[in-house]
């Protein structure tokens, strides 16, 4: 790494790397935190740490920032790509399974109630909640906590991408690796600070009525991390060096259940060391978990819903061992996971990846005889 602007070398354009394996990884610690309170044994009573599931939700929220200043930054910057259409692009990756998926869980709730079946969480699918999940209008304080839950981060990504374009053209002023570093360190710093000044909570775990709040700051984090990879001279041993420097901590502060901001800040070299380390070999499985977690994120609703709500209880009811007994119960909490990672699965093979080529053809397909852009091609992100 040096302290001065540096050409990036070209962008691997294999996938299956180190950062594929770790959404895959985020999004299913999400769904052991959102499932952890009806294992045998409550999951955080076991170890602090496995309560902070919200921390995955904030790697996702910086990783998006990350990832589109990769996918979209050159383009947007040249001009090449129009806000409406990206803008569109992203709308149309994330709508189209927030609505089916809200859809499907609007017809289970309704159908368990006219067969006279209550779901244990009863109090969150009321209709009058509908209305909010599905304009998404959770950035503005309203439907965060009803329905499918996660669709939050749908709603606040959405207008941080609206705003995607003109935050990038200002990143892309920043010629220094150790500014980049140091505006993203303050706003990690400063958003949290304000957020325990004003409403005496961390920033990284506010909630949903101050969605926004927490989103858009980590949103702009990753941009930074973005530029920081693009400014320095990254070498894959200085790149390794960071990513495995910041995984250490990053564990060691979960094993001592220590303080969410280091956390945070690990997360962001993991990010960084990821984001600047060249994919030359694919890790086995990463480039598939990559696909699935989108939907294991969205769907994880529903298939928790189908069994501890269903399955569960009709197999306690054929088999009474499984709630006495604990290895039975822990081997039926763990089926949960294992329904829910071959349901996401599945839903990515025949639901969304179907509908996102569908969208694709006919939305964003070029002409055959479109003309090549004359003016010429923007620097490469990385």
């Amino acid at each position: 790494m040096t302290l001065t602007s540096a050409a990036p070398p070209a962008a691997s354009k294999m996938r299956g790397g180190a950062l594929d394996a770790l959404r895959f990884v985020a999004a299913l610690f999400v769904v052991v935190f959102h499932f952890g309170d009806t294992a045998p044994i409550s999951l955080q009573s076991m170890h602090g740490f496995l309560g902070r599931g919200y921390l995955a939700t904030d790697f996702f929220l910086i990783l998006s920032g990350f990832v589109l200043a990769k996918a979209y930054g050159a383009g947007v910057a040249s001009g090449k790509v129009s806000l409406g259409r990206f803008w569109l692009k992203r709308f149309a990756r994330c709508y189209p399974t927030h609505l089916i998926t809200l859809a499907i869980l609007v017809v289970m709730v309704l159908t368990a109630g006219a067969l006279g079946m209550q779901a244990t969480n009863a109090g969150r699918f009321d209709l009058a909640g509908l209305p909010a999940q599905i304009f998404l209008l959770h950035a503005f304080g309203l439907g965060g906590g009803h329905w499918n839950i996660p669709s939050w981060t749908i709603s606040t990504l959405l207008i941080c991408y609206a705003f995607f374009p003109m935050l990038w053209r200002g990143m892309l002023r920043i010629n220094s690796l150790w500014i980049s570093l140091g505006l993203g360190l303050a706003i990690i710093v400063g958003s949290n600070a304000l957020s325990l000044a004003l409403l005496g909570e961390q920033q990284f775990s506010l909630p949903f009525q101050w969605c926004m709040f927490r989103a858009a700051p980590l949103f702009l984090v990753g941009l930074t991390l973005a530029r920081a990879v693009q400014t320095g001279r990254w070498t894959g041993g200085s790149a390794r060096l960071v990513g495995f420097g910041g995984g250490a901590v990053l564990l060691a502060n979960a094993w001592l259940v220590g303080p969410d901001l280091i956390n945070v800040l690990a997360i962001c070299a993991v990010i960084i060391g990821c984001g600047a380390s060249p994919v030359t070999r694919p890790i086995p499985g990463a480039e598939w978990g990559a696909k699935v977690s989108f939907c294991l994120f969205m769907v994880h609703t529903i298939t928790g819903a189908v069994w501890f709500d269903v399955i569960e209880p009709l197999a306690a009811r054929l088999h009474p061992a499984v709630e006495s007994v604990a290895w039975e119960a822990w081997a039926m909490w763990f089926g949960a996971l294992a329904f829910t990672l071959i349901a996401s699965d599945l839903y990515n093979r025949f639901i969304d990846e179907p509908i996102q080529k569908w969208i694709g053809r006919k939305w964003f397909a070029r002409p055959a005889n479109s003309r090549p852009d004359p003016r010429p091609a923007a620097e490469q992100s990385a």
